[in-house]
């Protein structure tokens, strides 16, 4: 049994995706996966004992024939190259269509029209693990990714060279999520609050998380809290860092998706986004507001207050707590 899997991006989708690979291998024992995805995703997927090859998009060559292709992107370009494969079956989004699934009625190419896909969305209360299990037929797994133990290492001289004691209690803190997504974001002013509250009531050393496009703003918090800065990485040596810790305070971003990995103790806070298709493992809590217009997957927004506003230090605060 050979399958293809079609996953390019995001690359915390990526991430989250590979926890389909499990019940993959439960279902067909003798079976041989590939992933088609992208370039940067590709770094996530090395070393991933369940799948045989990783070709990636940008330089995709003519591939053999696979019995099954999971196509998990929308775009036409990749729907289009998926129906184009020799296969046996598709399961996914292909050519003109879709396989009958409630995870592609809340996509952009909906049955329904994007104005009804985005009110499933809104109303659905199902992990993303979950619509891939009904999908395919699987159980839900656990995502599938492991340090090197170079990498690990890598992460544990970081933290020292920071001046993190090796018994301190470190909770990673990663409130921004890019230019994209500029309403994932806790406020600067907020996250310098909750870091001095975590530090003086809890004890609790931050490391302040992000990638190029967070440092303007990492930078003043790590001024005004006193707390070191976690710098900048390649994608394994970012999970490396987040590794250290002992919890995330988290939006929904790339950062989420390693403390999920990673099984850390995790405070996850949401606005446009779904926090229902986001599974924790149990690992810890969502935090969201309560706001009719939650789940808009809106870039930017005029409403005051917005969802982000809604959401108080207190409320986050407590929720860390009780994970320490």
């Amino acid at each position: 049994m050979k399958i293809l899997i079609i996953k390019t991006g995001a690359v915390g989708d990526v991430l989250r995706t590979t926890s389909i690979l499990p019940g993959l291998r439960q279902k067909y024992p003798s079976v041989s996966i590939d992933w088609l995805t992208s370039t940067m995703a590709k770094e996530l997927l090395i070393n991933n004992l369940l799948i045989n090859r990783i070709y990636v998009w940008e330089k995709r060559e003519e591939l053999g024939a696979y019995d099954l292709i999971i196509a998990l992107e929308d775009d036409l370009a990749s729907r289009q190259f998926a129906s184009s494969l020799n296969s046996k079956w598709i399961i996914g989004a292909y050519d003109k269509t879709y396989t009958p699934a409630a995870w592609f009625d809340m996509s952009a190419i909906s049955r329904f029209g994007i104005e009804q896909a985005n009110e499933l969305k809104k109303k659905n209360r199902k992990t993303f693990q979950r619509h891939m299990a009904e999908l395919l037929g699987i159980k839900v797994g656990p995502y599938i990714f492991k340090l090197t133990d170079e990498e690990v290492e890598y992460g544990q001289k970081y933290v020292r060279k920071l001046g993190v004691g090796v018994g301190d209690r470190i909770l990673g803190i990663n409130t921004g999520a890019g230019q994209r997504w500029q309403m994932k974001s806790l406020s600067v002013e907020k996250t310098i609050e909750l870091v001095n509250r975590l530090k003086k009531a809890l004890g609790l050393t931050s490391i302040i998380l992000g990638g190029g496009e967070e440092q303007e703003r990492n930078e003043i918090i790590c001024k005004e809290t006193g707390m070191p800065n976690g710098g900048i990485h390649s994608l394994r040596h970012f999970a490396a860092v987040i590794n250290q810790c002992h919890g995330l305070v988290t939006s929904d971003s790339l950062a989420m998706h390693f403390g999920i990995a990673l099984a850390k103790k995790i405070v996850a806070f949401f606005g446009p986004t779904s926090p229902s298709e986001i599974e924790l493992y149990g690992l810890g809590t969502k935090m969201y507001p309560k706001i009719d217009c939650l789940v808009c997957y809106k870039k930017k927004c005029d409403k005051k207050p917005n969802c982000l506003d809604l959401l108080s230090v207190d409320n986050i605060f407590r929720a860390v707590r009780i994970l320490f």
